[in-house]
C-alpha cells in the first residue's frame, strides 16, 4: 500500500500533493579584480613632467671664506740695563748697585779680578741688575753673544736659583758663576780663594 493510500484511510478531508519546487539561487559570481582608484588629472599629468632647476643668472657663485689678517703685534719696549765693556770675549758681568753702575772702589776690584783671567775692561759687558725685571734680564742676554756669565751678589738668572756658589753651572756650551756681593769678598779671604779657584777652572 502506498503512502498515499494510507492516508486515504487516515484523513477524511481532500488531501492535496503539491510537488516541491527547488529555486535554485545562483551566487553572482565576485569579480576579484581590484577597483580601479581614479587618479586626478592633475597628479597623473604631474607625473609626466620632469622638474628642472633653473639657477637664477644673477646668483653668483659661493663667495671664498673670509680670511682674517692678524696685525702684527705692537712692539714691547723694554728698558734696557746700565752697560759697560764691549764684550769682545763674550763675557757678562751681573752686578747689584746702587750706584747707577757700580761704585769705584768695586768696579776697580772688579776689574782686577777679570784681568786675573786675562780679561780687560772692553773684554766683558758689564751690567747693573738692581731692580732689574725678567724682561730686561732675557732682552740683555737675547742682545749679546755670550759663553761666560758671572753673576755678583744677584740671582737674577734663571740659571743661577739654588745653584751652589763658586760652583761651576754649565747649561750647553755656556758656563755661569754665581758669587757673593763684591763688598762681601773684598772682606773675605776664603771668599777670594773660593772666587778665584772658580775662575781657574771657567776660563
Amino acid at each position: 500500500m502506498s503512502d498515499q493510500n494510507f492516508l486515504a484511510h487516515f484523513i477524511e478531508e481532500p488531501i492535496y500533493l503539491i510537488k516541491e519546487n527547488r529555486v535554485t539561487t545562483k551566487e553572482p559570481a565576485v569579480d576579484e579584480t581590484p577597483e580601479a582608484i581614479p587618479v586626478p588629472a592633475e597628479a597623473s599629468a604631474s607625473q609626466d613632467i620632469q622638474t628642472e632647476t633653473v639657477k637664477p643668472d644673477n646668483v653668483q657663485a659661493d663667495a671664498p671664506a673670509s680670511v682674517v689678517v692678524e696685525e702684527p703685534a705692537a712692539p714691547v719696549y723694554v728698558k734696557p740695563l746700565p752697560t759697560a765693556g764691549d764684550n769682545l770675549k763674550h763675557c757678562i758681568v751681573l752686578v747689584d748697585s746702587t750706584d747707577e753702575l757700580l761704585e769705584e772702589p768695586l768696579k776697580e776690584l772688579l776689574y782686577k779680578i777679570m784681568g786675573s783671567v786675562k780679561r780687560k775692561p772692553e773684554d766683558v759687558l758689564l751690567a747693573n741688575c738692581k731692580n732689574a725685571d725678567p724682561a730686561q734680564i732675557e732682552a740683555l742676554l737675547a742682545n749679546n753673544n755670550y759663553r761666560h756669565v758671572l753673576a755678583f751678589g744677584t740671582e737674577v738668572l734663571a740659571e743661577l736659583k739654588g745653584v751652589t756658589s763658586y760652583a761651576i753651572h754649565q747649561v750647553g756650551p755656556k758656563s755661569f758663576l754665581k758669587a757673593d756681593s763684591l763688598t762681601e769678598i773684598t772682606t773675605n779671604v776664603d771668599k777670594k780663594k773660593a772666587l778665584w779657584k772658580a775662575l781657574q777652572e771657567m776660563f
